[in-house]
């Protein structure tokens, strides 16, 4: 989701040492952890919902389909050819 190397994260983390101190910064990251798990949990349940309540596996059959008539119709004109 997020493209975070490696010298971001570091500065990430020494300024929050020097911002909130080392001894408070483990529950600090475990509290965005945690925050940050949940909020991608409702949203990949909100993602769900709502691809069901569109009907996208229809969608994405259909689309399938019609891509394999195409290759279909298209070996039929080589063939004819």
């Amino acid at each position: 989701m997020f493209q975070i190397g490696f010298l971001e994260i570091a500065i990430i983390l020494i300024l929050g040492l020097i911002i909130i101190g080392p001894s408070r910064l483990p529950e600090v990251i475990k509290t965005w952890l945690k925050f940050y798990k949940k909020f991608q949990n409702h949203l990949t349940k909100f993602k769900n919902e709502l691809e069901k309540d569109i009907g996208t596996d229809e969608l994405k059959k259909d689309v399938f389909n019609e891509m394999r008539m195409e290759e279909l119709e298209g070996f039929e004109k080589e063939k004819d050819d």
